[in-house]
């Protein structure tokens, strides 16, 4: 979801997933991101859009003074995204996302199909909805 926010081409959910910008940089929920996300989020502006470093760098700017230092998973969270991974044959890294969101209790919020179908995550217009954004 966080490259929707600087991204709109070809992007779904946009309106949805810029309105849970909005409403975390206005203090009414609270978004946090892994240490994992400037990684992906940096190799699909650089690879996959071919951004300028100097465009991808700004981003990943914008994202830490949005979302401020990302969390380091725990031993704990390792273990449950392992966990996670074996139950729903997903990625490990895919896992993670979830497992950080369950030991947080917080919702996980994504558009990646197999995290929505196995009831991990919630997709943008699911929580923009739910919160009447």
């Amino acid at each position: 979801m966080l490259l929707k926010w600087f991204h709109s081409e070809g992007e779904s959910e946009l309106d949805q997933a810029r309105k849970l910008r909005s409403a975390h940089v206005a203090g009414e929920l609270h978004a946090h991101m892994l240490d994992l996300a400037p990684y992906e989020v940096g190799n699909v502006l650089s690879r996959a859009l071919r951004w300028t470093a100097g465009d991808v760098a700004d981003q990943l700017d914008d994202l830490s003074a949005i979302l401020g230092p990302p969390l380091l998973m725990t031993p704990a969270w390792l273990r449950r995204a392992a966990a996670l991974a074996h139950l729903h044959s997903l990625p490990f890294y895919d896992a993670s996302w979830a497992a950080t969101a369950a030991e947080l209790g917080i919702p996980l919020i994504s558009a990646d199909r197999r995290l929505l179908d196995a009831g991990l995550a919630e997709s943008p217009t699911e929580v923009a909805t739910r919160l009447r954004l």
